[in-house]
């Protein structure tokens, strides 16, 4: 029997993606976050109601566990300064796994220009949220790169591989909210991978 992640879009993937397009429209400067694409990939009814601050607070402090909505905020705005950093230093390469609706590629594209980015996550999520980009008229800047890969049955080297990874430049490789859904095996074979593929200055 496929697993549910194998036939439709990682739900995790849309709490985060619930919990950042609420912290855009937060006032309280502590909780407010950039991410403004985020809004744009919520279904349209949900996107609408997001506008009511009633509503939001219900989805992300009643019906969400207890805390994730604040960790989510936190551990988002590190990543962010974390990967403008990668930017400003003109690291060569960022990868971003299990990327669900990551939106940096986008948010960041004035400055990323330079850095070819990555996007790795299961094909029904990567897909639902292409499908959502072009909805919306979005544009998938020309330097990111979507890869189609189940960590626990594909090669990651393979993936790097075929679609334009260079060994041995100066990368930042992202792992939000991943490690915890995969296998052992998986994981140590994506940090081992990693540590292959990371060059000089590595992040």
């Amino acid at each position: 029997m496929p697993r549910r992640i194998e036939t439709t879009a990682s739900r995790t993937a849309k709490m985060t993606c619930l919990s950042r397009a609420a912290s855009f429209m937060e006032t309280n400067p502590s909780y407010r976050s950039d991410d403004s694409i985020a809004p744009l990939l919520l279904p349209d009814f949900l996107r609408l109601l997001y506008h009511f601050s009633a509503i939001r607070n219900t989805i992300t402090r009643k019906i969400a566990p207890l805390g994730i909505y604040e960790y989510v905020i936190a551990r988002t705005k590190y990543i962010d300064d974390v990967f403008m950093r990668a930017l400003v230093e003109q690291f060569d390469q960022i990868l971003i796994f299990g990327a669900g609706f990551d939106t940096r590629a986008l948010r960041f594209q004035n400055t990323a220009q330079n850095t070819r980015l990555f996007e790795l996550d299961v094909p029904t999520t990567q897909l639902a949220k292409i499908r959502q980009y072009h909805h919306r008229g979005l544009t998938i800047p020309a330097n990111l790169t979507f890869i189609a890969i189940d960590f626990d049955k594909d090669s990651l080297s393979g993936k790097l591989d075929e679609d334009g990874f260079r060994k041995s430049q100066r990368c930042l490789f992202i792992l939000e909210g991943l490690l915890m859904y995969l296998q052992p095996d998986s994981v140590r074979m994506t940090l081992r991978t990693i540590q292959e593929y990371a060059g000089k200055g590595r992040s």
